[in-house]
Order: structure tokens, then C-alpha cells, then sequence
């Protein structure tokens, strides 16, 4: 999991509420009430989807596509700002996850550099880093061997050029 400094979320969020008029004119306090906040800017994270089981807030500008408004706790869905802050204020050392809403944010650095990949998204990047190293590997495995080879070549060893030859093969 990616790890984000609250100072790194808290400059992030200053740049999107300067930026980016929010369709739900409450959820800019409330995204000031989190900047403001550090127990709860340490607890947060950035998402793309709203996580159903867990604390979720959804907030969008006006020139998306998605609802202005979203919160997300113990199974319940509401529009209502005022549940967020009573629950942020209630528990400010829970995790929670934000996802919002602009146009060109897929594109956009400052944002995608915080998002926290899901737990599948993370063992399948463990698994295809796994799978990378073990093709590296072989290729280096298969150099050393041609280098090998060559040397055997050189030094007219025609029992070590088979032997190297053979695992050469072995491998490929």
C-alpha cells in the first residue's frame, strides 16, 4: 500500500477545492474540516470506488457525471453532509476513504499519485512483479551462459562448450 503524508493529502486537497467547484456546496466544509484535521488526514485515503464495508465519501465538481454527495457507513448509503461530519467527529482515528469526482482526474497526477491501490489490485501487482523478476532472471541466467559459451570458445574447452551448450538449451 502506498503511504501519503498528511501534509501531501492536506496540499492536494487545498489545490482541489481552489481549483474544482463541488456540486454539494457543504462538502467543500467538510473537505476543509478534513484538511484542518490530522488524526483524520492520517486515516485517509484516497480511492477510486467507494469501498461499501468501510467508511467512504464520494464528492464531485460540478462538471462530472457522478452525484454531488455520497457517504458510506456501516452498510448505509446517504446524501446527508451533516452524517459525514458527525461521524468524522465522532471518530477521527477510523479509516476512510475519498473518492472525487472531476473531469481530466485519470489524468491527473497530483491525484493518481495518491490513490491506494484496492487489496486485488496489489496481489496482482506482487504477482506480475513476481512474474518480471523470473523472466529477468532467466535472461540474465541465459547471458552469463552465452558469455560462458563464448569464453569456452575462446579457450578451445570443447567438453565445458557442450556441458554450457546443453543447459543452454535446457533452459530456453
Amino acid at each position: 500500500m502506498n503511504w501519503v503524508s498528511t501534509s501531501k493529502k492536506s496540499d492536494f486537497l487545498n489545490w482541489f477545492l481552489q481549483h474544482h467547484q463541488l456540486k454539494n456546496p457543504e462538502a467543500r466544509r467538510l473537505l476543509q474540516f478534513i484538511q484542518k484535521n490530522n488524526h483524520i488526514l492520517t486515516n485517509l485515503s484516497f480511492s477510486d470506488t467507494i469501498h461499501r464495508h468501510e467508511r467512504s465519501i464520494m464528492i464531485s465538481s460540478v462538471n462530472s457525471d457522478e452525484a454531488g454527495f455520497l457517504f458510506n457507513y456501516n452498510n448505509m448509503k446517504t446524501e446527508d453532509v451533516s452524517r459525514a461530519f458527525g461521524t468524522l467527529m465522532s471518530s477521527p482515528t477510523e479509516k476512510i476513504y475519498l473518492v472525487l469526482n472531476y473531469f481530466g482526474k485519470q489524468s491527473d497526477f497530483r491525484y493518481t499519485q495518491l490513490i491506494e491501490p484496492t487489496r486485488i489490485q496489489a496481489i496482482k501487482q506482487y504477482e506480475q512483479s513476481e512474474k518480471d523478476a523470473k523472466a529477468t532472471d532467466k535472461v540474465v541466467e541465459i547471458a552469463l551462459l552465452k558469455s560462458r559459451i563464448n569464453k569456452a570458445l575462446d579457450d578451445r574447452d570443447e567438453e565445458l562448450f557442450k556441458q554450457l551448450v546443453t543447459k543452454l538449451k535446457e533452459i530456453q
